[in-house]
């Protein structure tokens, strides 16, 4: 592999468009909304793009883990929504779009959201080991196999002072978090608090299997609990007995 020479380097980039407004609605099976037929009942979440615009690599890693611990409530996908836009470049219909407005329509389908979560969070956790299935299914999220599918460019830009640059862009937010993700892929972890509320973190140390020191503790204490709490009870009512 050629190591091109350090004057060069490559950026990431991506403006997350916030919604001028974003509301929650309930469809049933069958029903039709802003053009769309939904087979199944379920919540979607509609607005209109136009708001401030947000650049996912400032703080790659709070964004990623932001979508990885969004919880599965229609209520938390529209707070997501409200805080970073849509998802998936196909939420804005092209056939909403007025050339003569700014704001753009969309529409997400919660269901569907839901499921590009699962697949990265089911990523997230293979801790980046090294296999050729792996690398493939993160290749897939960001290369297009047809020109109507996500994908990533690349871009040759001036650089501030001297030289050139290569920036990527992908189509879409989906796009950007799974190449954030490639760039924190062997510091992903899951908690081992198995109910800590936020257990998707990267982490700091290659050994940390705990999101913070309280989750630690508590693991801790319920292991002490479970190995020497009966023992405890038993002798702490012994000595209440001889005390009373």
């Amino acid at each position: 592999m050629l190591k091109l020479p350090s004057a060069n380097r490559t950026v990431q980039s991506y403006l997350a468009e916030r919604p001028l407004r974003a509301e929650l609605h309930f469809v049933k099976g069958g029903e039709e909304l802003n053009g769309r037929r939904f087979n199944e009942a379920g919540h979607v979440v509609t607005g209109v793009l136009g708001g401030k615009a947000v650049q996912i690599f400032s703080q790659p890693n709070r964004v990623i883990d932001d979508f990885a611990n969004t919880p599965g409530r229609a209520e938390d996908i529209l707070r997501f929504t409200q805080r970073y836009g849509v998802v998936h470049r196909e939420d804005v219909p092209l056939s909403m779009i007025d050339p003569r407005f700014i704001a753009r329509p969309f529409l997400i389908d919660c269901a569907q959201w839901l499921k590009s979560q699962a697949l990265f969070r089911e990523e997230w956790e293979r801790k980046a080991k090294p296999d050729d299935d792996h690398a493939r299914i993160l290749a897939e999220q960001i290369n297009a196999k047809s020109p109507l599918e996500r994908a990533v460019k690349a871009f040759v830009v001036p650089g501030r002072s001297k030289g050139f640059h290569i920036e990527l862009r992908p189509d879409d937010l989906l796009g950007a978090l799974w190449l954030a993700l490639l760039g924190y892929s062997d510091r992903t972890r899951k908690c081992e608090n198995p109910t800590c509320s936020s257990p998707y973190f990267i982490a700091a140390r290659r050994d940390q299997k705990y999101c913070n020191e309280a989750c630690s503790r508590l693991v801790a204490n319920r292991r002490w609990w479970t190995k020497k709490g009966a023992q405890w009870r038993e002798n702490r009512l012994k000595n209440e007995r001889r005390n009373a």
